[in-house]
């Protein structure tokens, strides 16, 4: 459970740490190893509260070259400001952007669930595979060339044939 109270919070700076389990966090076709870890910076002034979040952990793939699994070390720090809106007019999916999030003067308690989730979807790789050093992988030992070798020897297709001979004249 990743949540704040910030009812009756002191104005100054407060420092939050959380080791989440990575079955709480619903990533549907991220798998992690052991716990994430968030380490929250917070700063209250008045009726505005600005996050300073970090979050780091272990995913686990499979690698897109040699298919073996591998563990990915992630990291990410995003910032975040709450503010209380006095008006509710901005309290809503509607009105927020990005790294703003209007609050109801009643709201006891930031959870930080969502945006974390965000945050770690976020470190997600492109291209699942380990680093590589002067062309070998660090996972496998294996050459990368090696791996990726297409076999130059494909039959050739007989409608093609003709168009090849004529490509070559």
């Amino acid at each position: 459970m990743m949540k704040i109270k910030i009812s009756n919070l002191q104005d100054g700076e407060h420092n939050y740490d959380f080791i989440v389990e990575g079955g709480e966090i619903d990533l549907d076709d991220v798998e992690l190893f052991g716990d994430i870890s968030v380490k929250v910076n917070l700063y209250k002034s008045g009726n505005q509260f600005d996050l300073k979040i970090n979050v780091s952990g272990r995913m686990k793939f499979e690698c897109d070259r040699c298919l073996d699994e591998y563990g990915y070390d992630f990291a990410n720090s995003y910032e975040m400001i709450y503010k209380f809106d006095f008006t509710h007019e901005m309290v809503g999916d509607e009105n927020e952007s990005d790294d703003i999030r209007y609050l109801n003067p009643n709201t006891a308690f930031i959870d930080l669930k969502n945006d974390v989730r965000d945050f770690i979807l976020l470190s997600v790789p492109l291209k699942h595979a380990p680093e590589e050093k002067d062309g070998v992988c660090t996972l496998c030992k294996r050459n990368i060339a090696d791996i990726l070798k297409i076999d130059k020897e494909e039959e050739i297709n007989p409608v093609w044939e003709q168009l090849l001979k004529i490509k070559t004249k």
